[in-house]
């Protein structure tokens, strides 16, 4: 059974019926399924958050350190925004918590004094190493209910959206 609007977000009516254009009003399907993606979200997150708790870092400090390990040196705070699809100063603000709580090391680049480098300290890679498999236990558990076709259709629907917004940004896709 499919949830009431009501049920899932008490402003939801409100922005199906916020349309100024009567001719093309929103379709209460479109807020009800962009509302349920915003919680779901927030809850995933909130997943991760805990299950990266435990090892003493946050899921947006997670988030840092596997962006970090993914990219080829150096490692500049505009290539880990760009991966995470983040404002670069919110990643640099979260890159300063880092490095006082001794997760990253920022140091200037030797050819250009005004770029910044990041590096992983031992505490981040061991971190991030012990993480890792926790994170990924969640993840199996919590995509276990979807068969494989309703995983492939839920990575393509998803790609669908990203490259939408990303063209609503402006940014390459």
């Amino acid at each position: 059974m499919t949830p009431k609007l009501k049920e899932i977000s008490p402003e939801a009516d409100i922005l199906a019926g916020a349309s100024s254009d009567k001719k093309n009003p929103i379709r209460s399907d479109y807020v009800e399924a962009f509302t349920l993606l915003q919680r779901t979200r927030d809850l995933l997150f909130r997943c991760e958050d805990q299950v990266a708790a435990q090892f003493g870092i946050t899921a947006e400090q997670y988030s840092v350190l596997v962006a970090m390990k993914g990219l080829d040196d150096p490692v500049k705070v505009t290539d880990v925004a760009r991966r995470l699809e983040r404002k670069v100063n919110s990643v640099s603000m979260l890159v300063d918590r880092m490095v006082n709580a001794n997760l990253v090391t920022r140091e200037r680049d030797l050819p250009d004094r005004r770029a910044v480098r990041l590096g992983m300290t031992a505490k981040g890679r061991k971190a991030c190493e012990r993480a890792t498999p926790a994170v990924s236990r969640l993840i199996a558990e919590l995509l276990a209910p979807l068969s494989q076709k309703d995983t492939d259709t839920l990575v393509k629907l998803l790609e669908t959206l990203r490259d939408n917004a990303r063209k609503r940004l402006g940014a390459k896709n």
